[in-house]
């Protein structure tokens, strides 16, 4: 089976201690890896760069002066490697370098950013969209953001003379500003976002936890302070519960949308005694539009299937709609064909699919629609039915 692989990106000055609970001593890694739920679906990995406030020894200059120290007999002072902070922009392409070799062998990632690295996560995503990486083919199926600050931060503006990131934190950087805007502008296109903000952030305020205040860009909050936030004390805490059910989500979301893509095979479904079937021979629907009936039919029963229990709920809501859409085009059928109604009602199903038949399921399209209107024409009454003169016991004689 394959896995989606979970990428989690440290903030400034950030590291592996980043994840880890000062009290517990738990791993927000390890937490997500021993829950069996998530683990079976997912690896959990985690992508850590340099980063410090003020890098004053690992420098060319540190390097000289411990050079210089052990010139001096007795002393041997192991010379520091040279590492700078570098910008988001830099940090984005070692991510897409980290994640070229990382992802290769998952079907999908999913980014978990804290604080400035939701910011190299968003910007890997868009970077990812425009296809700049043509040798990362995994798609981000998901991206969780932790007390991001998407719009600034007010305490980098002390930090912004000595420190490249906290410069680009700071509220109206041009380059952040930027990356915000493009982030809003796209929203269509992003993978399923959360967006998590620390009721007692002492560095991002609460309107900059979100990209904007438009409600597309819901957030929800968490009792802690911007540290604890990716410091859950153990699997019981809220903001491991939090996390977890996104991670959920996003998985199944995916799983769905990999339904969306299995290809309807004719030869392996047989459909012909089913009522829907028969309904359409009955009422002499032309080949092809059974043929499509059966293949909408197929991709709705599988995604049915697999449904939560608060997605059938909307897809019950659909289902009214639908039959209410097909109750008015029978209706004035006048001198139409039956072939000529069942195209007029799915080419009617096809042109709402984005306005009046819209829904909250991302993942369901005009022929899953299609497909619940055939699903109700299964039943064996005259509800959904394409011809006045099918009865229900000619349909029973044909199901023996």
């Amino acid at each position: 089976m394959s896995k989606t692989v979970v990428v989690m990106i440290h903030g400034l000055t950030g590291g592996v201690q980043t994840w880890v609970n000062d009290e517990s001593g738990a791993n927000f890694s390890e937490l997500l890896r021993a829950d069996s739920k998530i683990s079976e679906q997912v690896d959990v990995i985690e992508f850590d760069y340099f980063t410090k406030i003020a890098n004053l020894t690992q420098n060319v200059l540190g390097r000289s002066f411990v050079g210089l120290i052990n010139k001096f007999p007795g002393l041997n002072f192991s010379k520091p490697k040279i590492r700078k902070n570098s910008s988001i922009n830099s940090l984005t392409s070692s991510l897409a370098t980290f994640l070229e070799v990382e992802s290769a062998h998952y079907d999908s990632i999913i980014l978990i950013g804290h604080s400035m690295g939701g910011l190299i996560g968003k910007s890997f995503i868009l970077n990812h969209i425009a296809e700049e990486y043509e040798d990362i083919q995994t798609p981000v199926i998901g991206y969780i953001s932790l007390a991001t600050p998407h719009r600034g931060s007010f305490p980098s503006v002390i930090l912004g003379p000595i420190n490249v990131n906290a410069k680009e934190l700071q509220p109206l950087n041009e380059d952040m500003t930027a990356l915000n805007d493009l982030w809003v502008d796209s929203f269509d296109e992003l993978p399923k976002s959360y967006y998590v903000e620390a009721q007692h952030d002492e560095c991002v305020g609460r309107l900059s936890a979100t990209p904007n205040t438009v409600k597309k860009f819901k957030s929800k909050t968490l009792q802690v302070s911007h540290s604890e936030i990716c410091k859950p004390l153990n699997s019981k805490d809220f903001t491991y519960k939090v996390v977890s059910k996104y991670l959920e989500e996003i998985l199944h979301a995916h799983r769905q949308n990999k339904l969306t893509q299995v290809e309807y095979e004719a030869d392996v479904h047989s459909y012909d005694k089913e009522i829907f079937v028969i309904k359409m021979v009955l009422a002499s629907i032309e080949e092809r539009l059974i043929e499509d009936a059966k293949e909408s039919f197929f991709h709705a029963e599988l995604i049915m299937k697999s449904a939560k229990k608060n997605e059938l709920e909307v897809f019950k809501e659909l289902r009214s709609k639908i039959i209410s859409l097909y109750r008015t085009y029978s209706a004035c059928k006048g001198g139409k064909s039956n072939s000529e109604v069942v195209k007029e009602i799915h080419s009617k199903i096809v042109e709402l699919d984005k306005s009046s038949l819209n829904c909250l399921v991302e993942y369901l399209n005009f022929l899953h629609k299609k497909g619940i209107l055939h699903q109700e024409s299964n039943r064996l009454n005259l509800d959904v039915s394409w011809c006045d003169n099918i009865t229900v016991n000619s349909i029973e004689n044909e199901v023996r």
